[in-house]
């Protein structure tokens, strides 16, 4: 299975980057790398089911220390879209208007 991230999830995955930087240690960042490469393994290896369903079509899985949300949806058999990257500790009706 094939994993492709949106432009819209790279752009929130740096940003989310760049601000954990400033407050987080570089083991906690690494930690948190991990995190959404072992998703992405996961999904790669086929256990998309495995994770939330967050609404029609969409999943999601909590990252870095449960505080960023990442969302992606099955398009075809073949492919994964990572549709976004969203910090929980934001208003969460920001996320209706990234999706």
């Amino acid at each position: 299975m094939r994993v492709v991230f949106t432009k819209i999830a790279e752009i929130s995955y740096g940003e989310i980057l760049q601000f954990l930087s400033e407050v987080w240690t570089q083991r906690e960042m690494n930690v948190f790398i991990d995190d959404v490469e072992s998703i992405v393994t996961q999904l790669m290896e086929g256990k998309y089911r495995m994770f939330q369903k967050s609404q029609a079509g969409t999943r999601s899985a909590l990252i870095g220390k449960k505080h960023v949300r990442m969302f992606f949806r099955k398009e075809n058999e073949n492919q994964i879209n990572v549709i976004l990257f969203f910090d929980m500790r934001q208003n969460p009706e920001k996320i209706i208007d990234l999706l």
